[in-house]
């Protein structure tokens, strides 16, 4: 099922639920209206247990409507912008890819989210996405989780480079104590959880 539906905040993960959604809406569309016309069909009138079967239908084909309305205007990352992300992005550093992501206003998305060294960073799929409100929407559920975190936002990802070649510049491998892992572990678990 999973190499239907794909994985969460992975490489591919919106073009595949683009296809998983509008597969399961076309399934729930088929099986409300065969339900309605098979109750039609058996007993004679629209008045039956088979046209509310039908009608429960729209309930888990709404459902899949929202996914497609979240998806559809997102596309995935190709896959040799993917790889050169995955090879600079240190073993220790976490990398989200097709991150999309809502809150009680807006849906929101990133190309990337990186966390690594007490930072997330992220590398907005589209230009014209509020950078204010995400920041500071991704500040608080951040610092919900951890304290120290700085949360950066780029637009290209040569910004993010440049960024991320200062960041790492002499760090190498660094032994890190169980309070960072623990850490670093609870606000990539929630980044996680928060994605659509």
């Amino acid at each position: 099922m999973e190499k239907i539906k794909g994985t969460k905040c992975e490489f591919g993960y919106i073009q595949k639920q683009k296809v998983f959604q509008s597969l399961m809406l076309l399934l729930f569309v088929a099986v409300g209206v065969g339900l309605f016309v098979a109750g039609l069909l058996i007993t004679g009138t629209r008045a039956n247990i088979f046209t509310v079967l039908g009608i429960l239908m729209v309930l888990p084909a709404a459902k899949r409507i929202i996914a497609l309305v979240v998806m559809v205007p997102r596309k995935s990352v190709d896959k040799v912008r993917y790889d050169q992300m995955r090879q600079t992005v240190a073993e220790e550093g976490i990398l989200y890819t097709d991150y999309v992501f809502t809150s009680p206003d807006k849906i929101m998305s990133f190309d990337f989210l990186i966390i690594q060294n007490q930072n997330v960073m992220g590398i907005l799929s589209e230009k014209k996405q509020d950078e204010a409100y995400i920041l500071d929407y991704l500040k608080k559920s951040v610092e919900s989780q951890a304290s120290g975190y700085q949360v950066k936002l780029f637009s290209s990802d040569e910004e993010f480079y440049k960024f991320y070649l200062k960041l790492t510049e002499g760090s190498g491998s660094q032994e890190r104590d169980g309070d960072f892992l623990a850490g670093q572990d609870k606000v990539s678990e929630y980044l996680k959880i928060l994605a659509v």
